[in-house]
C-alpha cells in the first residue's frame, strides 16, 4: 500500500497559478495615490519591507494604509485636540497633557525615522512587476560578510546548472547555502534574506 502523496489545497495552487501571478505583477506595475501611498510605508517598515513584494495589490493597499494609521501620530494628537476644545483649563493644569503632549512628540520622532529609512525595491518577489536574472552581484550594497560565500563552497556549485531547493530552510549565510547546493534564491522564496542579498537586487547568494 502507497503512502498518500500530499496535494496542494486549491487556495494554494490558485495562488501559484501562472495566470494569476502574471496578472498581479501587471496590477503592482500601476500607480495610483492610494497604492503609492501604500507602498511608500511598506518598503521602509521593519517589518513588512522584506516581504511586501510577496502580496497582491489589495493587500498591499490594506496594509499600508493600517501602517500609516500605527506610524503617524494620529491617536495621540487627536485626543490632545478633542481634550483641549472641551476643557481648555483643565487640560493647562493637568500633568496628563505634558504626558500626553511628550507621547506625541516621541511618537512624530519615531513616525521620521521610520519614513526616512531607505526604500526596499519591489523586484524579484512573487508578484513584483520586475524580475531580474541573477547578475553575479556586480555591484554591493551589502556589506554583510554572511552573504559572501567561501571560495570552497564556490566551487560545490560551480558544476550545478540549478539550485537544489530551499524547502524554505534559514541559512545562517551562503557558504552554508552554496554547501546545501542552493544559490540564487530569490525574494520570493521563504528562504530568502537581506542579509544575503550583496547587490540588494532580490536574489540572495547569487553564484
Amino acid at each position: 500500500m502507497t503512502a498518500e502523496q500530499p496535494t496542494k489545497s486549491t487556495k494554494q495552487q490558485k495562488a501559484d497559478d501562472p495566470a494569476k501571478i502574471a496578472t498581479e505583477r501587471e496590477r503592482n506595475a500601476k500607480s495610483g495615490f492610494f497604492y503609492t501611498a501604500a507602498l511608500y510605508i511598506l518598503s521602509r517598515f521593519p517589518l513588512t519591507k522584506n516581504c511586501y513584494q510577496n502580496w497582491t495589490r489589495g493587500r498591499r493597499i490594506l496594509v499600508g494604509w493600517l501602517l500609516w494609521l500605527v506610524t503617524l501620530p494620529i491617536i495621540p494628537i487627536v485626543a490632545i485636540i478633542v481634550w483641549y476644545l472641551n476643557d481648555p483649563e483643565g487640560f493647562k493644569k493637568s500633568p496628563w497633557a505634558k504626558g500626553l503632549i511628550a507621547l506625541a512628540v516621541a511618537w512624530a520622532g519615531y513616525a521620521g525615522v521610520i519614513l526616512t529609512e531607505p526604500s526596499q525595491a519591489d523586484i524579484n518577489g512573487k508578484y513584483s512587476p520586475i524580475q531580474t536574472q541573477a547578475d553575479g552581484e556586480k555591484k554591493v550594497v551589502n556589506t554583510d560578510p554572511a552573504a559572501v560565500p567561501t571560495d570552497e563552497a564556490k566551487k560545490k556549485v560551480a558544476n550545478q546548472t540549478e539550485s537544489k531547493a530551499t524547502n524554505g530552510r534559514q541559512f545562517a549565510n551562503c557558504t552554508e547555502a552554496f554547501e546545501s547546493g542552493v544559490f540564487n534564491i530569490r525574494r520570493s522564496d521563504p528562504s530568502y534574506q537581506q542579509k544575503l542579498d550583496r547587490d540588494n537586487d532580490g536574489i540572495a547568494c547569487e553564484r
